[in-house]
């Protein structure tokens, strides 16, 4: 499957704020966009990030989050719930970095993420992905990837 990679706007924030996982993983935290676009018009995500839709065709099919900070990337993402479970996350993963990759006009030497420890099909998939385990708590661990 391919992705393209749009904007936040209020529609897809508003769709997205309906997922439900089931008990299996953590619904989407949205409330700083629709935060965001009250206060001042424009879409920010948790902690600062900005926030992008991954679309394949006309549908959504997640949601990938960046915060950049010198050559670090931090990423936040989620698919769709129809979708989870299907062998498509290692390539959204790919997709969605290299997509955050080619939009920031900076070099990147280090891709990071957290994942709850109780997430373990996640921790499989960032794995595939090239992901180490670097430092964990009670709850989280956290994991980064570098960049060829």
């Amino acid at each position: 499957m391919t992705y393209t990679f749009v904007p936040m706007t209020l529609s897809y924030a508003r769709e997205m704020d309906t997922w439900q996982y089931d008990g299996r993983f953590d619904d989407l935290f949205m409330t700083p966009y629709f935060t965001s676009f009250e206060k001042d018009g424009v879409f920010v995500g948790p902690g600062g990030c900005d926030g992008f839709v991954a679309l394949s065709g006309d549908e959504i099919a997640g949601l990938f989050e960046f915060t950049v900070t010198g050559s670090t990337m931090v990423i936040g993402l989620a698919l769709e719930p129809r979708l989870v479970g299907k062998g498509l996350a290692v390539d959204y993963v790919n997709q969605g970095i290299q997509y955050g990759l080619n939009h920031y006009d900076i070099v990147i030497d280090v891709i990071k993420l957290d994942v709850k420890k109780t997430n373990k099909p996640a921790i499989r998939v960032y794995g595939k992905a090239g992901f180490e385990r670097v430092n964990e708590t009670d709850e989280e661990i956290e994991m980064k990837r570098n960049v060829l």
